[in-house]
């Protein structure tokens, strides 16, 4: 047998024993260790069930634990106070429900509003009654306000707000998206607005000196953009499924019908991802700009991780 030709057995010998030294050999770091997997940074989730939207948006997302930590307070802002009662203009009941049992699921037992929704919101969905322990887990809001310092505020320099909203250890931000006739948006910026007093609210619209509520639209978004340096939050759930095309905040208005449900942990990036299911541009939109400008967030959700889905 030629030297260069081994036998079969002696083969078999050789393929053995090198495989036996492969095995006892350290693999490398790639190969001992998992790769984290890398989440998006934004969900969106179309569907005609709010809830079902919802509750993917949240999984696709990484689940709300990757975003409020283990243990702790979760305060949730719903924008649906007694005022907005109209179609299109109130967060939907069902997203809310589905973020709430999602908290529980994950261990979170303690949690507050931090602004009481309009009185029957609950009854505004069919799957309340049969989520009563849901419904039930949910604290209202105190009525304990503290003033704060507003740091790096370029409009707001300070700001009476909700004692929870400083006191909780993470926030849930629960917008509609929608029409607004002064920032011609309303969704995850605008919507901590609902942790402020009521004269806090006030200078927004008129601390300029501006005679109507409206008539110094810069002034009011960049006290929007400045409020949120206070604090942001720890997770959006924006409601696009219904909504105020026109008219807005309040409505009545022309309804469109994105029917999607977003998610993520940037208000801006999912602000302007939103603005976009109603045909506005963020560039556009002063509040967007300012809140950037601010480093809130990132204002060209082309740029980040999207994940889109279907229930």
């Amino acid at each position: 047998m030629p030297a260069n030709i081994l036998s079969r057995r002696e083969f078999v010998k050789r393929s053995l024993t090198a495989a036996g030294a492969a095995a006892l050999a350290p693999l490398p770091a790639s190969r001992l260790f998992a790769a984290p997997e890398a989440w998006p940074d934004l969900v969106s989730v179309k569907g005609e069930d709010a809830y079902a939207a919802a509750c993917k948006a949240i999984d696709l997302a990484g689940g709300v634990g990757r975003f409020l930590g283990k243990t702790g307070r979760i305060g949730i802002l719903v924008n649906a106070p007694a005022w907005w009662k109209r179609p299109g203009s109130h967060t939907s009941t069902d997203v809310v429900l589905a973020a709430v049992e999602s908290c529980l699921k994950a261990g979170f037992k303690d949690i507050i509003f931090l602004q009481d929704p309009a009185p029957g919101f609950w009854e505004r969905s069919s799957r309340s009654a049969a989520m009563a322990d849901v419904v039930k887990a949910v604290k209202p809001a105190t009525a304990g306000r503290v003033e704060v310092a507003v740091k790096g505020g370029l409009a707001l320099k300070k700001a009476k707000v909700s004692r929870d909203w400083m006191d909780v250890d993470a926030v849930i931000d629960l917008p509609i998206a929608k029409d607004h006739a002064g920032t011609r948006y309303s969704g995850c910026l605008k919507n901590m607005m609902g942790a402020c007093a009521d004269d806090t609210n006030r200078f927004f619209h008129a601390g300029s000196g501006a005679k109507g509520e409206y008539d110094d639209v810069d002034f009011l978004s960049q006290c929007i953009a400045d409020l949120n340096l206070v604090r942001k939050p720890s997770f959006c759930l924006a409601d696009a499924t219904v909504v105020l095309g026109e008219n807005g905040p309040a409505g009545p208005g022309t309804l469109l019908r994105p029917g999607r449900v977003v998610a993520g942990a940037d208000p801006v990036a999912v602000d302007a991802y939103c603005a976009g299911l109603l045909g506005r541009s963020a560039a556009d939109i002063a509040m967007l700009r300012k809140a950037a400008a601010h480093g809130l967030g990132r204002m060209d959700p082309a740029k980040l991780a999207l994940k889109e889905a279907a229930v």
